[in-house]
């Protein structure tokens, strides 16, 4: 960990508290600017939909196979009207495509594209890399005790999941997909 007070991440949103800060509070900071620097840092970035809910809708995609617009509405915890909006930019420039449901003809599925598919795969494969990049840069000890805590990150995530479920359904926003 660095010694100054505070770290400016260079997109300039927050900065980030120094060691002198509770360790949950640097977390709650370093989590998200981690992401956003990873992604700036990513070459292929610059290909992926600008609004992070339309990688989001690729993501889905990819995970669940085609989707209806009301089954990504459910699974993004977003409105109709906010997701028709975000696949009307993402059919334009070509990373998914509607179809007329095959048991359905009133109803449409989203796709992802072949396009859609490849801008996705590169980031992932580039942010890795970029990732991997980083990490040699760190001295050993440092770089041994990330790699160290990555089952303490997947058990956090978890954590922070299940607390995401019960606020979804104490605010009634639970997923309403089958």
């Amino acid at each position: 960990m660095t010694d100054d007070p505070e770290i400016m991440v260079e997109d300039g949103t927050e900065p980030i508290p120094g060691p002198d800060v509770d360790a949950v509070e640097q977390l709650a900071h370093l989590i998200p600017a981690l992401w956003r620097t990873m992604k700036r840092a990513t070459r292929t970035a610059g290909q992926l939909p600008a609004n992070e809910s339309q990688v989001t809708i690729l993501r889905m995609l990819l995970l669940h196979g085609d989707l209806t617009p009301a089954q990504l509405s459910d699974l993004l915890f977003i409105a109709r009207p906010t997701v028709s909006n975000l696949l009307k930019e993402l059919v334009a420039t070509g990373l998914v495509e509607r179809r007329i449901a095959a048991h359905d003809a009133r109803s449409i599925v989203i796709s992802a594209t072949e396009a859609g598919r490849g801008v996705l795969a590169a980031f992932r494969s580039d942010r890795a890399a970029v990732l991997r990049d980083a990490l040699d840069q760190l001295p050993d000890s440092e770089r041994d005790g990330l790699r160290d805590n990555v089952p303490a990150l997947r058990h956090l995530l978890r954590q922070l999941e299940t607390l995401a479920a019960a606020a979804d359904e104490a605010a009634g926003t639970g997923s309403r997909s089958a």
